[in-house]
């Protein structure tokens, strides 16, 4: 019997090292689940963060094309301003200033 007991013991080692084995193959199997849980739900996020992102930039490029349409405009109109023939209508109609020898005629 003692060889009878042996062999049950032996026995009921190898079931109980059967048993746990599938146990870690379980907590391994669960473990690689979520991980890949975690690295889907990782993913996601990035992806939605990165669109927003993108939205963002384009809406920033528009507004600078849209600044820079008015600072070219500005510039344009700053120019005319500076040029002498403005300067000289702005002084004749506004300031009512003419050269010498000149004289003005207005309508009444």
């Amino acid at each position: 019997m003692s060889d009878n007991q042996n062999n049950q013991k032996s026995q009921n080692k190898i079931i109980k090292k059967v048993k746990d084995l599938k146990t870690r193959d379980k907590i391994i199997v669960i473990s690689l689940i979520v991980f890949i849980l975690l690295g889907l739900i990782a993913l996601i996020y990035n992806i939605t963060l990165l669109v927003s992102t993108n939205n963002r930039n384009r809406q920033l490029q528009q507004q600078i094309y849209e600044i820079n349409r008015q600072i070219e405009g500005l510039q344009n109109e700053q120019d005319f301003r500076n040029s002498p023939e403005f300067i000289e209508d702005f002084a004749r109609r506004y300031l009512e200033m003419h050269r010498d020898g000149e004289s003005l005629f207005g309508g009444r």
